[in-house]
Protein backbone atom coordinates (compact mmCIF):
# COMPACT_ATOMS: atom_id res chain seq x y z
CA UNK A 1 0.00 0.00 0.00
CA UNK A 2 1.25 3.45 -0.88
CA UNK A 3 1.87 6.05 1.75
CA UNK A 4 -0.31 9.16 1.43
CA UNK A 5 2.68 11.12 0.09
CA UNK A 6 3.50 8.44 -2.48
CA UNK A 7 -0.16 8.27 -3.54
CA UNK A 8 -0.23 12.03 -4.03
CA UNK A 9 3.01 11.94 -6.01
CA UNK A 10 1.63 9.18 -8.21
CA UNK A 11 -1.57 11.15 -8.77
CA UNK A 12 0.47 14.24 -9.63
CA UNK A 13 2.58 12.30 -12.14
CA UNK A 14 -0.57 10.94 -13.79
CA UNK A 15 -2.06 14.42 -14.02
CA UNK A 16 1.14 15.78 -15.58
CA UNK A 17 1.07 13.01 -18.18
CA UNK A 18 -2.60 13.69 -18.94
CA UNK A 19 -1.84 17.39 -19.34
CA UNK A 20 0.97 16.57 -21.77
CA UNK A 21 -1.39 14.38 -23.80
CA UNK A 22 -3.94 17.19 -23.95
CA UNK A 23 -1.28 19.65 -25.11
CA UNK A 24 -0.15 17.20 -27.80
CA UNK A 25 -3.74 16.79 -28.97
CA UNK A 26 -4.21 20.54 -29.02
CA UNK A 27 -1.07 20.92 -31.15
CA UNK A 28 -2.42 18.29 -33.53
CA UNK A 29 -5.73 20.10 -33.78
CA UNK A 30 -3.94 23.36 -34.53
CA UNK A 31 -1.88 21.65 -37.22
CA UNK A 32 -5.01 20.21 -38.82
CA UNK A 33 -6.69 23.61 -38.67
CA UNK A 34 -3.69 25.20 -40.41
CA UNK A 35 -3.83 22.53 -43.11
CA UNK A 36 -7.56 23.10 -43.63
CA UNK A 37 -6.99 26.83 -43.97
CA UNK A 38 -4.21 26.23 -46.51
CA UNK A 39 -6.53 24.01 -48.54
CA UNK A 40 -9.25 26.66 -48.37
CA UNK A 41 -6.79 29.23 -49.76
CA UNK A 42 -5.75 26.83 -52.53
CA UNK A 43 -9.40 26.25 -53.47
CA UNK A 44 -10.04 29.99 -53.60
CA UNK A 45 -6.94 30.47 -55.76
CA UNK A 46 -7.99 27.72 -58.16
CA UNK A 47 -11.51 29.12 -58.41
CA UNK A 48 -10.11 32.59 -59.15
CA UNK A 49 -7.83 31.18 -61.85
CA UNK A 50 -10.76 29.29 -63.41
CA UNK A 51 -12.88 32.46 -63.44
CA UNK A 52 -10.03 34.42 -65.03
CA UNK A 53 -9.55 31.80 -67.73
CA UNK A 54 -13.30 31.63 -68.34
CA UNK A 55 -13.65 35.38 -68.68
CA UNK A 56 -10.72 35.58 -71.10
CA UNK A 57 -12.18 32.82 -73.27
CA UNK A 58 -15.37 34.73 -73.99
Amino acid sequence: MLSPVDALKTLRDEMVMNRRKLVDQQDSIQNVQAEIEAIDRAIADEEAISRDIGSKAT
